[in-house]
Order: C-alpha cells, then sequence, then structure tokens
C-alpha cells in the first residue's frame, strides 16, 4: 500500500482538580474499577477518571474536537 499523509493539528488536554480547582491531575499509572488513578499537583488529591490526563489527540484540517 503507498504512503499516504494529512496535515493535523495536536489538542491537548487536561483536567482540573475537583477539589482546589487550580492544579491538574497527572495519571499514576494504576487502574482501578472506575478509570484510571489520577493525582492533582498541586493540593494531591487523588480521583479515578475514564482518560488517562494529560493527552493529545490529533485532528484533521477542518476537524473540530467535540466537547
Amino acid at each position: 500500500m503507498p504512503e499516504i499523509h494529512r496535515k493535523v493539528t495536536p489538542y491537548e488536554y487536561n483536567y482540573l482538580c475537583d477539589k482546589c480547582n487550580n492544579g491538574m491531575m497527572t495519571a499514576q499509572d494504576e487502574k482501578t474499577a472506575e478509570g484510571v488513578l489520577h493525582k492533582c499537583m498541586i493540593c494531591g488529591a487523588k480521583a479515578s477518571l475514564k482518560k488517562s490526563y494529560p493527552h493529545i489527540e490529533f485532528f484533521g484540517e477542518g476537524e473540530q474536537p467535540k466537547d
């Protein structure tokens, strides 16, 4: 199959702490029944989230992320 390419735009996704509303949550490489364990970089609160944060998603030219 021949190689193809297209222009893409990266979008970075972060999750703000629900407890302090300032720190970003970072994945702790531990899975729970609810998802992935995260820890706040500022207050240390822990939470299980369905996705791993931070992460980057790529969208083709003209495409937009769905909120």
